[in-house]
């Protein structure tokens, strides 16, 4: 059996191939951000590839990315290979605009957004939102690039100077602030719920890495930052209601997501649930065995082997 793994960052998918290879399995990491495939060579060479594309890759350097993953993830699935977070949930991991659509179609709560692709549709969508509000590129990767404002003339003053990411287009979006500072990342593997995490962070903070936290002190927990992100406050083990859940399990679901992060806060005003975003790209938190008392990996990597399983009895 070999198993590709998708990454173009140097560092994210060591645990999971290090989980791997102990299985006596074969590993190749594919680094997609120099690559190239002939779409007439149909030869298979993976039993099952893990899409681990990340939005954030345009912030190392590697923004190509961002465009050259759809097709290559096509081509795979075109193969046959089964492809563990497929083209289809590429699609939604790298548009929070599809995210939001998503949320509105299964009807979740979900912060006030509009969609914009310009300064002057921003300047009218600021009239349709309240203040606080953030800024968000469409394209996002670890909190990057987001803004707050307080209000709109604040967002007036710094709107010809925005930086829309790597497509052009932004949601503004009103800021919920957070019962506590918490937010509750929800992980969710093969339709059902791996864990959740509750991450206490300083109401500026955006910029958090896959891992959810990354200046902790374990070994290889800064390896797995994409940015130089502040400490978060804490983080612990946490156990949402039934319901949020669900709706994390449907919209990994709905999203094609096999494995991926949910995110939530409850409103310090209101006390409502609000989902703001999705993630298909699972680094898992940082130090699991101490923050969930067991080490997700093992579970993840048996997923992958009863995709390369049945992929293996289809052919038969």
């Amino acid at each position: 059996m070999k198993i590709g793994i998708l990454d173009e960052h140097p560092e994210w998918s060591r645990r999971l191939i290090a989980e791997l290879e102990g299985r006596g399995l074969e590993v190749e990491r594919i680094d997609h951000s120099e690559h190239g495939f002939d779409p007439r060579d149909r030869r298979r060479y993976w039993d099952v590839v893990v899409n681990r594309t990340s939005p954030s890759s345009h912030r190392r350097g590697h923004g190509r990315v961002l465009f050259y993953a759809e097709p290559l993830l096509a081509h795979l699935e075109a193969l046959g290979v089964p492809v563990i977070n497929p083209v289809a949930t590429w699609r939604f991991e790298k548009s929070k605009a599809l995210q939001v659509g998503l949320f509105e179609r299964l009807g979740v709560r979900y912060p006030r957004t509009v969609v914009v692709n310009g300064v002057a549709p921003l300047r009218r969508a600021a009239r349709e939102i309240g203040f606080p509000a953030l800024v968000k590129p469409n394209v996002g990767g670890s909190g990057a690039l987001i803004e707050r404002f307080e209000t709109p003339s604040e967002l007036e003053a710094r709107a010809a100077e925005l930086d829309f990411g790597p497509d052009g287009v932004a949601l503004l979006q009103e800021y919920i602030e957070p019962r506590d500072g918490a937010i509750v990342r929800v992980e969710v593997l093969d339709g059902r719920m791996l864990y959740a995490i509750r991450i206490v962070r300083r109401s500026d903070q955006f910029n958090l890495c896959p891992a959810d936290l990354c200046q902790v002190r374990a070994p290889d927990a800064l390896a797995a930052c994409p940015v130089d992100a502040a400490p978060v406050l804490d983080i612990t083990r946490h156990e949402p209601p039934r319901e949020t859940v669900e709706q994390a399990i449907a919209l990994t679901r709905a999203a094609s997501i096999d494995v991926g992060g949910v995110e939530y806060l409850v409103g310090a005003a209101d006390g409502r649930t609000y989902i703001y975003d999705v993630n298909a790209t699972s680094n898992f938190v940082a130090d699991a065995p101490r923050v969930l008392g067991f080490d997700p990996f093992p579970a993840f990597a048996d997923t992958i082997v009863r995709a390369a399983g049945r992929a293996a009895r289809a052919a038969a």
